[in-house]
């Protein structure tokens, strides 16, 4: 069994934008504030959808970052958002759009370091699985389309060639 090696990157909103977008403070001034509090509104909006929206609690444990499987929704995008601790997303590009159980060469995907406190928000499409605690116990809010796990989730497996994510230069 041979494995690749993928190093996982910062979070940098250039290098994630063919997975999607970046969701952290926004850099310009905020909507409101107050003692205490600052508030950004709609910030990144996700496309309005008649199926409403469906949040997931993820329990995040220290393994190995190792996978060997990928996941995609063709019609729903999906937020990541690690709460307490940094995570590992990895992704891959949301190609043959025509055939949603073909992946893109294990090559091709990406790995990135989510810093607590920002969030990514995946493309529909784009390949991916669930994401890794970077240092240690965390959680992530994932945010999806009511019934994506149902109705529009094409799941690979690759056993035989499993792919390793390095740690994130800093």
């Amino acid at each position: 069994m041979s494995r690749l090696e993928l190093a996982a990157e910062p979070l940098d909103e250039e290098a994630f934008r063919p997975f999607g977008r970046v969701f952290r403070e926004p850099p310009r001034p905020q909507d409101a504030d107050g003692p205490g509090w600052r508030w950004w509104g709609e910030t990144p909006e996700l496309a309005g959808d008649a199926r409403g929206y469906g949040l997931g609690y993820l329990d995040l444990r220290p393994v190995t970052p190792v996978f060997d499987w990928a996941e995609r929704h063709m019609r729903s995008a999906e937020l990541v958002a690690p709460l307490g601790g940094d995570c590992l997303v990895y992704a891959g590009p949301a190609e043959h759009p025509d055939e949603p159980g073909r992946a893109p060469e294990l090559e091709r995907f990406r790995a990135f370091r989510v810093p607590a406190g920002q969030a990514v928000l995946l493309a529909p499409g784009v390949w991916h699985g669930a994401p890794f605690a970077a240092d240690g116990p965390s959680a992530a809010l994932v945010v999806l389309a009511s019934g994506t796990g149902r109705e529009d989730t094409h799941v690979v497996r690759f056993p035989e060639k499993p792919v390793a994510i390095l740690p994130a230069r800093r």
